[in-house]
């Protein structure tokens, strides 16, 4: 991956769920390492701080790693700037397994970078950051995917469709869909689940097996697998 220029951060590191405001955010991972992740709490662009849930579901995957390391393709959608989920999947599957972390492009180089920095020369090998807007084409993305994650996806209405246009697109029958969001706007909420239980079935994963350091009650993962396939996503309704 090319370096690219950043702004510079400070050395400020805050934990738990107060890190918007922080340059960095770091999240301990297993017994000696620690994922640390730049971000920009003075933008504007959405993408480039790191949300609560993403949180949620790095350490879910980090405390089942079996559960990730039968798949051999993972792509996660609307990682930000810190990929938390994608840099997740890649250290417990020990570069073994295609990892894509996908956001817009002025996110990017914010994520190119704490991927980078937060994989060894051998998790990274097979690792890719491309760009990726919902509901658009993702040939580039050499879907389907074994696994999708997704984390704090689901905040407007209007991303609602296109977010579910991609899953469809990005998926087949086996994909495992694991979504972690934080209840916000009810209607926002009950359109993508609408959405969803058209052409999903969905397990909600159980809290006791959520980390309790890194879960607020307003924040929910669930498990998604297809039922039903369109014949043009970009039909759906």
């Amino acid at each position: 991956m090319e370096e690219e220029a950043l702004t510079p951060s400070e050395p400020l590191a805050l934990e738990g769920s107060f890190t918007h405001w922080a340059r960095c955010v770091e999240v301990p991972f297993g017994d000696s390492r620690v994922v640390s992740v730049e971000q920009d709490p003075d933008s504007f662009v959405l993408g480039t701080t790191v949300w609560d849930s993403s949180k949620t579901l790095l350490k879910f995957i980090e405390q089942r790693p079996e559960r990730f390391q039968r798949f051999s393709s993972i792509c996660e959608l609307g990682a930000g700037c810190g990929g938390l989920a994608g840099i997740a999947s890649a250290i417990v599957t020990g570069g073994l397994a295609d990892v894509v972390l996908t956001d817009i492009g002025p996110v990017l180089p914010w994520l190119r970078r704490n991927v980078r920095e937060n994989l060894t020369h051998e998790e990274v090998q097979r690792v890719r950051v491309e760009q990726h807007a919902w509901g658009t084409p993702a040939t580039n993305l050499k879907p389907p995917f074994d696994c999708i994650l997704c984390a704090d996806v689901v905040y407007e209405k209007a991303c609602v469709k296109p977010l579910v246009q991609s899953l469809l697109a990005l998926s087949h029958r086996k994909t495992v869909i694991f979504l972690a969001n934080e209840r916000r706007a009810p209607k926002v909420r009950d359109e993508f689940m609408r959405y969803l239980d058209t052409y999903f079935q969905w397990k909600e994963v159980p809290k006791a097996e959520l980390d309790a350091d890194y879960l607020k009650e307003a924040i929910e993962v669930s498990r998604r697998q297809r039922t039903t396939t369109p014949t043009n996503t970009s039909t759906i309704r």
